[in-house]
């Protein structure tokens, strides 16, 4: 409160001890490895909307991302299994 949004701050706040520098780097890694696997399986499956988890990623983290990205990713899939079993069916 006494500072804003002080980013920089933050950083330093977070990387102040061995604990806590682990607990930033697992989150950064964990969000960076998130990221790259949405943006190669949404390309992959041609995913709409797929910027939605990436903005979740870095509002919230990954405990929201993840999750919206598995369900937009699984709606895709179930439309792809619609159109391929219509097809197979003509």
């Amino acid at each position: 409160m006494q500072h804003g949004m002080n980013l920089s701050l933050f950083v330093r706040e977070l990387f102040v001890n061995r604990i806590g520098g682990f607990f930033g780097m697992d989150v950064l890694v964990s969000a960076v490895v998130l990221v790259v696997f949405m943006r190669f399986e949404s390309s992959r499956l041609n995913i709409r909307r797929r910027w939605l988890p990436v903005l979740a990623v870095l509002a919230v983290g990954v405990s929201l991302g993840l999750p919206m990205f598995l369900y937009m990713r699984e709606l895709r899939m179930e439309q792809l299994h619609s159109v391929e079993d219509t097809a197979a069916s003509t």
